[in-house]
């Protein structure tokens, strides 16, 4: 279902932006619209995405799950799965899930993933639009963000094939949104774990204190040891950060 219809465009101000333009106007679930550039791209909290032309994947997938929105955002690390999935099949390369949105290479940002719900007016979850940037063949990045970020290009020191990465990328989503769909989070909840670079670490709470993140809740909130005798749970809005 995903990547039955791709819209591919040279520039645009947001592939989140232009794709719900065509969710309005009647696209299919699974349509993708992806660009070479943006020049409004953003990131969660509405940071700005940088990027160069032609050196990124950027793309949006346009997802309508019969599902509560407070599920929605489990769909950040159901496709930052599927981003680790294509890295392996497509440049075998073994990335790691930051809790909740980034895929890691070697300790650096290679994809962040963003997902934005839109709900009908009796309150129901109407669609998901999906974004994911995937750095690809970047020979360097600029200075505020060198010692963070990550291509494939720069992992493995040649050049890759956008279409064959996209392609990949596609495939691993639509299999994994797939589970996801039948099983909920809890389908691909262990194959999350193996490929997380959270757990185990410390990660900042909403209070300013420090714990260490003991596990991913089947519902997909990120399980936190506290420190003092209970567990907290941190769903993926709240701004849990790792350190």
């Amino acid at each position: 279902m995903i990547g039955a219809v791709v819209h591919r465009v040279d520039e645009v101000d947001s592939t989140q932006s232009a794709l719900a333009r065509l969710a309005q106007a009647g696209a299919p679930e699974g349509a993708v619209l992806t660009a070479r550039h943006q020049t409004a791209g953003r990131g969660r909290r509405g940071r700005p995405w940088w990027d160069a032309p032609g050196e990124s994947l950027l793309l949006s997938v346009l997802l309508r799950p019969t599902v509560s929105p407070a599920q929605a955002p489990q769909l950040s690390l159901v496709a930052a799965l599927a981003v680790a999935d294509a890295l392996a099949a497509a440049a075998s390369v073994a990335a790691r899930i930051r809790w909740p949105n980034d895929v890691l290479v070697e300790g650096r940002k290679i994809c962040g993933i963003l997902p934005e719900a839109t709900c009908r007016g009796d309150g129901g979850l109407d669609r998901v639009i999906l974004g994911v940037g995937l750095n690809v063949d970047q020979p360097e990045f600029p200075p505020e963000l060198a010692a963070r970020a990550t291509s494939l290009r720069l992992v493995t020191g040649r050049r890759h094939e956008s279409e064959r990465v996209l392609s990949a990328l596609l495939d691993a989503l639509d299999h994994r949104y797939a589970d996801w769909r039948a099983g909920g989070f809890a389908e691909v909840r262990e194959a999350w774990r193996g490929r997380s670079a959270t757990l185990g670490s410390s990660v900042r709470l909403p209070d300013g204190r420090l714990g260490i993140a003991v596990d991913v809740a089947p519902d997909g909130a990120l399980v936190v040891d506290a420190g003092d005798g209970r567990l907290a749970r941190l769903v993926s809005g709240e701004p849990a950060a790792a350190h």
